[in-house]
């Protein structure tokens, strides 16, 4: 199959060279499949995407989508549109450009996909899952309750709720709402509604654990309006299956 990996970046020139090359390593261990790395890049000043355009010359699976900045939602959701429509993909990697994903759990999820399953979840929440030590303790309750929350009040059989590293088998990722007029968030609160779509849609979804990292370089797209955002989101899908019932 034909996998693009998306990763969304701004400010990112310091650790984005590092990434692909690690990126490239371990996908070339990955045996059966093609791999195309997509970057989207929100016209970063620092150069992000000189660094990527120079990297092409290294790698041929690499392309650069430049657009402008309007929230990591909708940069995720141009990568994976032009990942199913131009690069005719038949499944979708959301991956962080910071290094808080470590490449190689690439290949556990890419496992779980040739197991059969479409939706595969790098999971914080499940056994053998961690996030960062360094993080503030209320960092930790807001991450991990948060996500117990969405989980009771959408009814979802998931425990990490908003994680940001998940494959998706284009099958059922062509049917989501890949438009910022349906999206219900632009930001963070984008993974709630995909994941709800997902789930929804009868996907087989397994999650498997994964050691969140503590951030390298660059510059967090992660604000306070996200919680914001995320009770939103989660008050609107309540609602409509409330209505549909």
């Amino acid at each position: 199959m034909k996998i693009a990996v998306i990763i969304p970046t701004y400010n990112e020139a310091e650790s984005i060279g590092s990434l692909i090359y690690s990126l490239e390593n371990e996908l070339g261990m990955i045996p059966k499949h093609d791999f195309q790395i997509l970057v989207v890049d929100a016209n970063s000043p620092d150069g992000t995407a000189k660094v990527v355009e120079d990297l092409k010359n290294s790698y041929k699976n690499i392309e650069l989508l430049a657009e402008p900045r309007r929230g990591l939602g909708i940069a995720y959701i141009s990568g994976m549109n032009h990942a199913i429509f131009k690069l005719n993909a038949d499944a979708i990697l959301e991956f962080d450009g910071d290094f808080q994903h470590d490449p190689q759990d690439i290949k556990h999820l890419v496992a779980e996909l040739d197991n059969g399953y479409d939706y595969i979840i790098g999971s914080r929440y499940v056994p053998g899952g961690e996030i960062p030590q360094e993080w503030s303790w209320h960092k930790k309750f807001l991450s991990k309750y948060g996500s117990l929350f969405i989980r009771k009040v959408l009814n979802l059989p998931t425990r990490d709720n908003t994680s940001g590293f998940k494959l998706s088998r284009v099958k059922f990722a062509q049917n989501l709402p890949l438009h910022e007029d349906k999206i219900l968030s632009r930001l963070h609160a984008y993974k709630i509604h995909l994941l709800y779509e997902m789930i929804k849609m009868g996907a087989k979804t397994k999650e498997v654990p994964i050691k969140f990292l503590e951030r390298s370089g660059g510059s967090s797209k992660s604000t306070v309006l996200d919680i914001f955002e995320s009770l939103k989101v989660v008050s609107v899908l309540k609602f409509r299956s409330l209505f549909k019932s």
